[in-house]
């Protein structure tokens, strides 16, 4: 049985899987996998209330499945892109014994790859509600089974199967169509939507599913582009011709616990503010907006009918919202502990984010750009981070600089916002828990010793999403926390 194939080798083994396939009683269809990029975001955001590019990672695009629609599936009120004049649609909703399977090369080297699928929208009491919560734990370099030699690094540019399926029966003709094809049992891996906790059907009040394909911060940008241009992999939705009275539903699957033990710098971040501090000393220094960790978790989402806004349980997210404006001479400096040097995540990253339209224009990480930022501020505390935001960084290190050109900038009128990932805690299967986290910080300085006016251009949806994360958080915290007193926010 085969683990490596070539594109020729690829398209006749799936020739032979969609033989087998028909022969069991199934048809295949083909989709692909496309790329969700900032020049989508203006289009999507049309059709999703301001959602805009649902806090994409900057440097590195989502993939997600465009499969191919099926009679009588209800489309009208799905969210779609457009690709030439082919209107590609981001979600779907599925029958019961359908599955849909990735069949491809894993990215080519990078510090992270993911699978995940997700809960899209579900109707309660007729009202159409946004859910975004993942299904299961997220596929990745520590638990994807490829042919390789275990480690993490060995986990890319490898052929995989990945199967998102709600039913026994299906994955079995699955698993034995691609044996007919000579493809090998050892790359293939199921994921499992269970109808324990997503509602199948093809009519208007089923739930809806899709799927995010991640790689972030590919060791060679050559083989990022090709990839992402002309991308090694077929995406198949797979649809029984006749419904099997007797079936066998896989169940819910268990999830990761997360929570271990909890960093504690705070001590070094307010020596490193306090020097932040003293070198804007003739200046107004202002911190009066805290970060606080985003609680979401799939099972949680699902359970309560709330929105997860894209939950992977290989990452934490930590956000952080600003009221004043970047202007010539007024910027923020934004720091923290680098959760890659403190051992709590394989790498860190912090995106610099349109809040008005939950774009991301761009991000630092502690693969390229945190180490020995600190030290113009403090020489011994090389864990930490500082990176300055400004309109123009010319003269400044460790300067992320914004434009006022829309999408990947931020307007005149319009406050930065900050969201930071910590990617695979080691040892684990998955990142850490975003309570175990020390929270990073934002500073914003005055150069101009003037009473500046706020501007709070986010969105009203955005707004009321970030005020229930805040809450939740607050909540979440005291629990395990009891003696935490929340600190001012603008919320």
């Amino acid at each position: 049985m085969k683990t490596r194939f070539n594109s020729d080798e690829r398209r006749a083994a799936a020739d032979g899987f969609i033989s087998a396939m028909d022969d069991a009683g199934y048809v295949v269809t083909e989709g692909y996998l496309s790329f969700f990029t900032i020049d989508d975001c203006e289009f999507f955001a049309s059709q999703s209330d301001g959602a805009g590019c649902m806090g994409n990672n900057p440097v590195n695009p989502y993939g997600i499945y465009m499969v191919p629609t099926v009679d009588g599936e209800y489309m009208e009120d799905l969210p779609y892109l457009m690709r030439g004049d082919e209107k590609l649609y981001l979600t779907h909703r599925y029958g019961v014994e359908e599955a849909t399977i990735y069949f491809g090369r894993t990215p080519p080297p990078a510090e992270y790859l993911g699978f995940t699928t997700y809960l899209g929208n579900r109707y309660v009491d007729g009202e159409d509600l946004v859910i975004g919560a993942s299904l299961s734990d997220t596929l990745n370099p520590t638990n994807i089974k490829v042919d390789s030699d275990g480690s993490y690094d060995d986990a890319f540019d490898k052929d995989v199967v990945v199967v998102n399926v709600g039913v026994e029966s299906t994955y079995l003709a699955i698993q034995q169509a691609f044996a007919a094809a000579n493809v090998s049992e050892d790359i293939m891996n199921l994921q499992v939507v269970s109808p324990d906790v997503f509602q199948y059907g093809l009519e208007r009040d089923a739930d809806t599913y899709n799927f995010l394909h991640r790689a972030h911060l590919y060791k060679n940008l050559t083989q990022q582009e090709e990839r992402q241009s002309s991308p090694p992999v077929l995406i198949f939705r797979v649809t029984p011709k006749v419904s099997n009275p007797q079936l066998n539903y896989y169940p819910r699957p268990d999830r990761f616990d997360r929570k271990d033990k909890r960093e504690d710098f705070a001590a070094d971040l307010n020596t490193l503010e306090n020097a932040i501090r003293e070198s804007y000393d003739d200046y107004t220094v202002i911190r009066n907006n805290a970060s606080f960790p985003f609680l979401l978790f799939g099972e949680d989402c699902i359970d309560d009918d709330e929105n997860c806004n894209g939950d992977n349980a290989d990452t934490v997210y930590i956000g952080n919202f600003q009221w004043e404006l970047l202007t010539e001479t007024n910027f923020y400096v934004v720091f923290g502990a680098n959760h890659a040097k403190t051992n709590m995540a394989k790498y860190c990253n912090v995106a610099v984010l349109n809040p008005a339209e939950r774009t991301s224009i761009g991000e630092f990480n502690s693969i390229n750009d945190m180490e020995g930022s600190a030290q113009e501020y403090v020489e011994d505390l090389d864990h930490l981070y500082v990176m300055h935001v400004r309109r123009n960084c010319t003269g400044h290190n460790f300067c992320f600089e914004v434009s006022y050109e829309l999408p990947a900038g931020l307007t005149a009128d319009t406050p930065p916002g900050f969201i930071e990932r910590a990617y695979m805690k080691p040892g684990t299967t998955a990142g850490p828990h975003p309570l175990d986290l020390a929270l990073f910080r934002v500073v914003f300085v005055n150069t101009e010793k003037t009473k500046i006016p706020i501007k709070i251009q986010i969105k009203n949806a955005v707004t009321s999403f970030l005020i229930g994360i805040r809450n939740r958080a607050i909540e979440e915290i005291k629990k395990r926390y009891p003696f935490y007193h929340p600190p001012l926010t603008i919320f």
